[in-house]
């Protein structure tokens, strides 16, 4: 009789660790969305979720191990969900376009395809963008998300939460606790032919609001806790009905 009863307790017990867990789960996954909400809500609401193409212009920097190498202005395109022109130089002179699984890129005006490789990295930066995640990866069947709690980095206090999709990949989105702005994420890129993984981080600030949506003018990449690039804009256009054919390699500007 009294071995039954200890059977039966620590079965009780199982029961109730196993119940504790899943509503810490539940909790955790419910915060994480209401903070993803208010993230959404602090970039534009609807304004942001519909947006369909952006223009962005700038200049951007290069590091290898926080050395600069380089710098050069550039201007992007993209049109939601899957298009994008990236065009570095005063002229346009490397141009790199991605459409879906179609992608080229445009030396001193030579066309090439992208290798196999190029467009692998470009899938993967896209899985990772921050756009693409709060537009259309937070609607992905069997995505969870959990709440982080919060920390301070350089930017000031924030709210993390973690976003786990069916492949395990993870992404941490780390909220401005004030005002909900992103101001950072982490992540780790896959290898690709002759490249490593990657711990990579996304630092976004500088905020200006175009057009009701609120837009970081300055990014800073860092790969394995080294500054990669850095990205400041000069100007953001929205929703100007960019052409399908800008993200075709025999598109003429006029």
């Amino acid at each position: 009789m009294q071995r039954s009863i200890l059977v039966l307790i620590c079965l009780f017990s199982q029961v109730c660790l196993i119940q504790a867990q899943a509503d810490y789960l539940k909790e955790a996954e419910t915060k994480a969305r209401d903070l993803l909400k208010k993230a959404i809500e602090a970039m534009g609401g609807e304004a942001y979720l519909n947006i369909q193409d952006v223009q962005r212009t700038g200049k951007f920097y290069q590091f290898t191990k926080d050395d600069l190498r380089g710098a050069s202005p550039f201007q992007s395109f993209d049109k939601f969900p899957l298009k994008q022109r990236f065009e570095m130089g005063k002229k346009a002179e490397i141009v790199n376009i991605n459409d879906g699984d179609d992608a080229w890129k445009i030396e001193y005006k030579v066309v090439k395809n992208q290798s196999p490789e190029e467009i692998n990295l470009y899938k993967a930066g896209l899985k990772h963008s921050l756009d693409h995640i709060l537009r259309e990866r937070i609607n992905e069947p069997d995505m969870k998300f959990r709440y982080l709690g919060k920390s301070r980095i350089d930017l000031g206090e924030v709210e993390c939460v973690q976003l786990i999709d069916k492949d395990n990949d993870r992404v941490k989105i780390c909220l401005n606790a004030s005002n909900f702005l992103p101001a950072k994420m982490e992540f780790k890129s896959p290898g690709f032919g002759k490249r490593w993984p990657t711990d990579d981080e996304r630092i976004f600030y500088n905020y200006h609001e175009i057009q009701n949506v609120q837009m970081p003018f300055s990014t800073v990449r860092l790969s394995n806790g080294f500054k990669a690039s850095e990205f400041h804009l000069t100007a953001v256009k929205l929703n100007q009905g960019l052409p399908d054919a800008l993200f075709t390699p025999d598109y003429k500007q006029k």
